[in-house]
């Protein structure tokens, strides 16, 4: 290798490191950074999809877990799509946590972060596809992952279980 190709190979890494680098700092996302300042809190990505969580060391009812993630700065998580499921199954390690939807009357549901009704109500409670279906269940949902099954289901809020928090 002469001179002149020596050169030109080191300049080429030089520019490929420094726009790795580069690249990686633009990466970071906002929600990332924001992450990054609360102690405990874990900053996860699949996809498309990004969260902000961490898992409650008390055990609480439902009303007392929002009141918590609030005091925190934060809301009860919410897992909205398929990947966001991904993501709270590398997460967890617990088996049942509150998240945040909730019944707000005998056949509405909303998220905490929106209250506008859920449309999708299937997508969360498969088999639950009538109004008439949900009327007399429990008002409070909890994401269940008990070996390798991952499903949400309804329970009353008076319960005590674990909760994750998520910074938004």
């Amino acid at each position: 290798m002469n001179y002149l190709q020596f050169m030109l190979t080191c300049f080429f890494l030089t520019a490929l490191y420094l726009s790795v680098v580069s690249f990686e700092k633009r990466q970071r996302t906002r929600l990332e950074t924001k992450c990054m300042g609360h102690t405990n809190y874990t900053y996860l990505r699949y996809r498309n999809s990004e969260k902000c969580w961490t898992s409650s060391e008390n055990d609480k009812n439902y009303l007392d877990a929002v009141k918590s993630c609030q005091e925190q700065g934060a809301l009860l998580g919410t897992i909205k799509t398929k990947n966001e499921i991904t993501l709270f199954r590398l997460f967890t390690t617990k088996n049942i946590v509150w998240i945040g939807l909730d019944k707000i009357n005998k056949s509405t549901f909303t998220w905490i972060d929106n209250q506008k009704p859920v449309k999708n109500i299937s997508f969360y409670f498969p088999g639950l596809q009538a109004s008439a279906d949900i009327r007399n269940l429990a008002d409070c949902a909890i994401a269940i992952y008990p070996k390798l099954i991952f499903r949400f289901l309804l329970k009353h809020c008076e319960s005590i279980d674990p909760y994750i928090c998520e910074i938004r």
